[in-house]
């Protein structure tokens, strides 16, 4: 269990520095490129990941080299794709835009991890990594068809490079990339520790086997989240960016301390109580996004948005981390009062987003 252990950490790291490398420039090289150019080239080196690693991953040096590719994948894809839809939109639709593509990323990620679960139970591990190969190349055929037509709105004027300079000069990006920052240490910490989370809950308070109704509500609160992204971009529209963030971080820091104080005391509770901590979490999600592109010159912002997703991926890796930390800190997994402690370790990253976008300039 160890060595697997050990194993499965270098495979989440040989993703993560595959990422890390490469979205600063892959990124970035969408102020110099057409978006779509990068966006394919993330398509089909995830075509390679994982077709490849279904075919030749039969050590652990292959299996990190592959992942890695994987990771690269995902930095020509995500922010790069951002670009190609606001690159060919107006300056009002492209703010519109933004958190429907954030939110689509959400139920992306659902639906693979439940398609990669569906197929490996029938196939085996190895089809569901093909399968995720068909995915990027589904998306690949997707890029075409919907782009063919549709020119670019904007004229590029960038080095193509990463402009870290540039990017620290703009004070009101840096607090939109610190809030995400913030946003993805709750989000992928409560994503990582949820269904531990009710399964503690079960057992505290229900008797019997939980059998599918952790998987059951895991996904309805996951799932929740997608609508809240929209509609709270949507009412930043009408009410305003900055108050809508802030309220809407500092809500997300009070359920996650009220559920952290009354969670355990039913399962029902704890899992409505999560479900709408979810919709906190993810209602200031695509407003977020969505300030950066506003405050971000079309010359920059494949630095700006790399540095951006850059920022949102360590927050999302240490997130997770830290909440393991606290909870074998604090009495471990079967701890009231670790769990106590988890929560609010979560909830400081809407903490921190509420101070950060509290900053910015009123519009």
């Amino acid at each position: 269990m160890g060595a697997e252990s050990r194993t499965s950490r270098w495979l989440s790291g040989s993703y993560f520095l595959g990422y890390a490398v490469a979205v600063p420039i892959l990124v970035s090289l969408t102020d110099r490129i057409d978006a779509r150019v990068v966006f394919a080239f993330g398509c089909v080196v995830g075509i390679v990941a994982n077709v490849g690693f279904a075919r030749f991953a039969h050590g652990f040096v292959s299996a990190t080299l592959l992942w890695s590719l994987a990771g690269i994948s995902m930095a020509g894809a995500y922010m790069p794709g951002l670009r190609v839809i606001i690159d060919r939109l107006d300056p009002a639709a492209r703010l519109r835009a933004v958190p429907y593509y954030t939110a689509s990323f959400s139920v992306g990620v659902s639906v693979s991890f439940l398609a990669a679960g569906l197929v490996a139970q029938i196939a085996g591990w190895r089809a569901a990594f093909d399968v995720a190969g068909v995915g990027c190349a589904v998306a690949l055929v997707c890029l075409v068809l919907a782009t063919v037509r549709t020119p670019e709105a904007s004229q590029r004027s960038g080095s193509g490079a990463f402009d870290l300079r540039a990017v620290l000069r703009n004070v009101t990006a840096l607090r939109y990339i610190l809030a995400y920052g913030g946003h993805c240490w709750e989000l992928f910490a409560l994503r990582a520790w949820l269904v531990a989370l009710l399964l503690f809950v079960w057992n505290k308070t229900m008797a019997g086997n939980p059998a599918s109704a952790l998987t059951y509500w895991s996904s309805i609160i996951a799932l929740a989240g997608v609508p809240a992204s929209i509609g709270g971009a949507e009412l930043a529209l009408r009410f305003g960016r900055r108050p809508l963030i802030v309220s809407v971080a500092l809500a997300s820091v009070a359920i996650g301390l009220t559920l952290a104080a009354l969670g355990s005391r039913s399962f029902l509770l704890a899992a409505f109580g999560l479900l709408i901590y979810t919709v906190a979490i993810l209602g200031d999600s695509g407003a977020i996004t969505a300030g950066l592109v506003e405050a971000t010159p079309v010359e920059a912002q494949g630095s700006t948005l790399a540095l951006h997703s850059l920022v949102g991926f360590v927050g999302g890796a240490l997130g997770p981390i830290a909440v393991g930390i606290a909870l074998s800190l604090v009495g471990g997994l079967a701890s009231g009062t670790g769990w106590f402690v988890a929560l609010a370790v979560m909830a400081a990253g809407s903490g921190v987003a509420a101070f950060a976008v509290r900053g910015v300039a009123k519009a």
